[in-house]
């Protein structure tokens, strides 16, 4: 892969799934309630980052990685830089947390975990990849859908 940047550009596009502890998008309400329950999780997610770090460490044993974390970029890291990545995304307030890209160039999709989202996007997934996030997710008590189309 020789150049992971370009590769966010072009896949970041692409359909979308989430990795997510909803099984689908939660709908508005008037009371906008989500929002004091996001709040609620944010402040207590020590056990779904774990979930998160162990689906990534689970997924990178089927697939090489190509990681972008903020500034630094590496090809297939090892396995202990790559949670030290991670848990670098969640650390700190959860509203100015990190994020991480990871592409998966064997299926050309990729995983973007934002730290303070409850969610992990999945960029471009084809089928294999879809079922096994799907296995992985469901394995972590978590679900994987098609994230809803954006309005414009």
């Amino acid at each position: 892969m020789t150049d992971i940047i370009s590769k966010i550009d072009e896949l970041i596009g692409k359909p979308c799934y989430l990795i997510d502890i909803f099984p689908c998008t939660v709908p508005a309400t008037p009371d906008r309630r989500y929002f004091a329950i996001e709040e609620l999780f944010q402040n207590d997610r020590a056990e779904l980052d774990k979930k998160f770090c162990r689906i990534l460490l689970k997924l990178y044993c089927y697939y090489d990685f190509g990681v972008s974390a903020g500034e630094k970029t590496a090809e297939n890291p090892e396995p202990s830089q790559l949670i030290n990545w991670v848990r670098r995304c969640f650390e700190g307030d959860w509203r100015k947390r990190d994020y991480i890209h990871i592409i998966l160039p064997d299926c050309n999709a990729m995983v973007l975990l934002n730290g303070d989202d409850l969610y992990m996007s999945v960029y471009n997934p084809d089928k294999r990849l879809m079922e096994l996030i799907s296995q992985l997710a469901e394995a972590e008590g978590l679900f994987f859908y098609k994230a809803p189309e954006m309005q414009t």
